[in-house]
């Protein structure tokens, strides 16, 4: 078995050093193009296709929907994490982890944002729409908060369908948050974008913090109270 886990492990462990590689490289570029001046080609048309969508039900849907990436609704969803981390796991590593990865991810996203200084399509303090708008803070804050549930609750099932369930619909909500920000002109497609790979990138990090710390609570058998 010990076997076996090595084997994947190799691979795996190149898939994530280009995958956490990929995200941080595409989030300079992506913000380097943002301070140079330069628009992207493909940014008007998705913003314009998505903005149609902001009357009737589906402006409707999205207002509620963007809340799932506020502040509030992500420090709810990060403490009942923890707890069910406390509850079901006494994972304590697993709950340290979870509130510095989403905390450091508020706080670094709000340097950035200070740091690129870019102007939001349309000021709305009513879906929190205000300071600046690069990158977006839903796109960041939903990606690591959605996907560490996903991670560790998905551990919890043991056959592959609820775990398969467990990470779609965590996606299906990043997507749909991240969606919703341009279709209430909150941000532009290239905030939702740098937001998504910045977060990912610290997803990542905090992932491979948590199993190395395990890692060595592990091998040196200390006892967590």
């Amino acid at each position: 078995m010990d076997k076996q886990r090595q084997k994947v492990a190799g691979p795996m462990t190149y898939v994530v050093t280009a995958l956490l590689l990929f995200a941080f490289i595409s989030f300079l570029i992506i913000m380097y193009t943002i301070n140079s001046g330069i628009e992207f080609s493909w940014e008007k048309p998705v913003q314009t296709y998505f903005q149609n969508w902001n009357k009737g039900f589906t402006h409707t849907f999205f207002k509620y929907e963007t809340e799932l990436g506020s502040r509030l609704i992500i420090g709810i969803i990060t403490l009942m994490l923890m707890i069910w981390l406390w509850w079901k796991k006494r994972d304590y590593i697993g709950m340290g982890i979870v509130a510095i990865a989403v905390a450091s991810t508020d706080q670094l996203n709000k340097f950035v944002k200070h740091l690129v200084a870019r102007d939001r399509p349309s000021i709305n303090p009513s879906i929190d729409a205000v300071g600046y708008s690069f990158p977006s803070g839903h796109a960041m804050l939903t990606i690591v908060t959605f996907l560490l549930v996903a991670y560790f609750v998905s551990h919890h099932f043991e056959l592959k369908g609820p775990k398969v369930l467990v990470w779609m619909g965590a996606f299906v909500l990043i997507l749909l948050t991240g969606i919703s920000r341009i279709v209430l002109s909150a941000h532009y497609p290239s905030d939702i974008v740098g937001g998504y790979c910045l977060g990912l990138f610290c997803l990542i990090i905090a992932l491979k913090l948590y199993r190395v710390l395990k890692s060595l609570i592990k091998n040196k058998q200390v006892p967590l109270p």
